[in-house]
């Protein structure tokens, strides 16, 4: 070095002042590109973020009080996931979730997304109301949608019960409240199943009596069942032993998570009754001493409990199980497509998978798609429609696939194969779709690899405008092997830079750990999960299975407490559903969560204990479900 840096000084002063100006040059095009690309990869991101569109609308802005309203929130732009969006407050009416449709599109390098979100809205009163604007949070920056105007009318079978032929007559009958005035029952349609086989619970409220204000009413617990609302909500009357009652139905569809039996909660209603006891009185001349409009201002208070009911859950059957099967229970049809079947290399083909039927459709697994060498793959995720028609939980699942090809050529894709099992045939089923024929042709332009492989003259032939690059400086050749040329001297010239970025961003770390104690227990969240687990590890050799699924389950609340910022003593799972999905935590990783909570608490209450092998697999997907919410 230095008797290069000594040919240098005694050399010709003008041949060293043009080494340093061609030094200069070479750092400044440098420092100019870093800035210019870095400005253009600001402009790109902030363009990118802008380009959405975030609306609402309905079918009807006027319905009768037993119809419903089906609410859509559509988004879509230039980005690459849609979190689910934030609904208004919407307390006049019961809210459905009727499923997600999605669209992707790949064109010319950029990602574009849309998704429709379905609600069905069931007004609870008559009047006129507003649903308020839904939010969704996209790069930082929060959008909404606009109110909309809704006119809920008196439908035909809002009234109230018919008053006993007394009454009619014009005559005030005392009422017995302590007989069969008010009961309710819940049923279920079957009480053995197999595992995610629906199973239909019906509640029934039976009326005799008019009310004092409307019920309130609790839902039975359903520890082990993945549930799913069914509207409509069922009003009519019906004759028993003589007596007519005015019926209010309502029905949710189970799917039980787990086998053998489980039981179904006894549901709750509290209601509140005319107290005409309080009217009649042994003391006939007492009436004159009330005030007759006091009977209509207080009322007395009924509470109705339904009987439990056990339901006994089947495990599917190991003989004839697929290799593909991934636990899709009831009944599917299988339909493949391709946008296009004629493309040019590097040009974007989409292959939808279309899975209907019936079925829980939100756990429908993603059928087997074979690998392609020829292509590059790109998954764009899945969608589902959700119907509830007769009662059923049946509907559409859609998952696509983007296909990129890498050369010319004719080819065939294989069948694609979904496997589920049929819980009305007792056997597995394994659908496969036709082969599909795709040709691609050669690119219509030059891609930059194969121009950069053809000589001087075929350069001219192909691209006028492309200008051969001069290997020789002319008048200035080159005289030596320069030290500012080496790529040990330029590395040299970085290590200071990065040196000076680690600390800086080392020491703000540092400083926001100390002082942000919810960016510090999110930083730690992970850390602190796989040291509880270890301890859960423990006692698997202990042979403590109620100890380590207790453990398990605390590691699971204390990493989403610290995920959070929230204290995980008290911690709800409608809770943590709420707050992951407001983060953007994908349904599918929120439902894993859940899953395994339950299976905590259900082992820890069960009187059986685990095998070591069973908690062994317990922990790896408790893992599991830890890695892919910190991914």
């Amino acid at each position: 070095m230095f008797a290069k840096s000594k040919q240098m000084a005694d050399g010709n002063p003008v041949r060293s002042i043009l080494t340093l100006l061609s030094a200069f040059r070479f750092l400044r095009g440098r420092i100019i590109f870093a800035l210019t690309f870095g400005l253009f990869l600001f402009l790109f991101q902030l363009s990118f973020g802008q380009n959405i569109s975030f609306t609402a609308s309905v079918d009807r802005t006027e319905v009768d009080l037993d119809g419903q309203i089906t609410l859509t929130i559509s988004v879509s732009g230039d980005v690459k996931s849609i979190p689910q969006p934030q609904l208004p407050s919407l307390d006049n009416f019961t809210v459905y979730s009727a499923g997600r449709s999605h669209n992707f599109s790949y064109v010319n390098g950029r990602i574009s997304t849309s998704e429709t979100f379905n609600y069905i809205l069931v007004p609870r009163k008559t009047g006129k109301f507003t649903i308020g604007p839904a939010r969704i949070k996209l790069d930082g920056k929060t959008y909404q949608t606009t109110p909309i105007e809704i006119t809920v009318v008196s439908g035909k079978s809002s009234s109230p019960p018919p008053a006993p032929s007394e009454q009619r007559k014009g005559k005030l009958r005392k009422p017995q409240l302590h007989g069969k005035d008010l009961f309710i029952e819940t049923k279920v349609d079957k009480k053995r199943a197999y595992v995610n086989e629906q199973i239909t619970l019906t509640f029934r409220f039976y009326q005799g009596v008019r009310l004092f204000n409307n019920p309130e009413y609790t839902p039975p617990s359903l520890t082990g069942f993945w549930s799913e609302d069914l509207p409509p909500k069922k009003q009519y009357y019906q004759v028993i032993n003589g007596r007519q009652y005015y019926v209010q139905e309502l029905k949710t569809a189970l799917f039980p998570t787990s086998t053998g039996k489980l039981t179904i909660g006894p549901a709750e209603l509290k209601c509140t009754v005319e107290d005409i006891d309080r009217f009649f009185s042994r003391d006939p001349f007492s009436v004159f001493d009330r005030d007759l409009l006091s009977l209509f201002r207080q009322g007395k208070p009924q509470i109705l409990r339904s009987e439990p009911i056990e339901i006994k859950v089947l495990p599917l059957p190991e003989l004839g199980k697929p290799k593909n099967f991934t636990g899709t229970v009831g009944s599917y049809k299988l339909k493949v497509s391709v946008d296009k079947t004629r493309v040019e290399v590097g040009e974007p083909i989409t292959l939808k998978a279309k899975i209907s039927g019936t079925g829980n459709i939100k756990s429908v697994g993603k059928p087997t798609i074979p690998e392609l060498s020829d292509f590059r793959t790109y998954s764009s995720g899945s969608s589902e429609k959700v119907s509830k028609k007769n009662y059923r939980v049946q509907g559409v699942k859609t998952y696509e696939e983007v296909l990129i090809p890498k050369k010319a050529g004719k080819y065939t894709l294989p069948p694609i194969e979904f496997s589920f099992f049929d819980p009305k045939a007792r056997s597995y089923k394994t659908l496969k779709s036709e082969p599909i024929l795709l040709t691609v042709l050669p690119p219509s332009q030059a891609s930059p690899v194969e121009i950069a492989q053809l000589s001087k003259q075929e350069i001219g032939r192909v691209a006028k405008d492309i200008r051969y690059i001069k290997l020789s400086s002319g008048e200035f050749e080159d005289q030596g092997d320069h030290l500012y040329k080496k790529p040990v001297f330029l590395l040299l010239q970085l290590i200071p830079l990065l040196a000076f970025a680690i600390s800086w961003r080392y020491q703000k770390v540092k400083e926001r750990l100390d002082s942000d104690i919810g960016y510090a227990r999110r930083m730690r969240a992970h850390k602190s999960a796989k040291r509880r687990l270890k301890v859960a590890k423990r006692l698997i050799s202990e042979q403590k299975s109620k100890e380590f699924y207790g453990e398990v389950a605390k590691a699971l609340l204390q990493y989403v407490g610290d995920k959070l910022n929230l204290p995980a003593y008290g911690l709800t799972k409608d809770q943590i559903h709420s707050e992951l999905e407001e983060k953007g935590f994908s349904p599918e990783k929120i439902d894993n969560l859940i899953k395994v909570l339950d299976f905590c608490d259900l082992a820890r209450f069960s009187p059986s204990s685990s095998t070591e092998e069973e908690m062994k697999r317990f922990l790896d997907r408790a893992e599991k479900v830890i890695v892919e919410l910190e991914d």
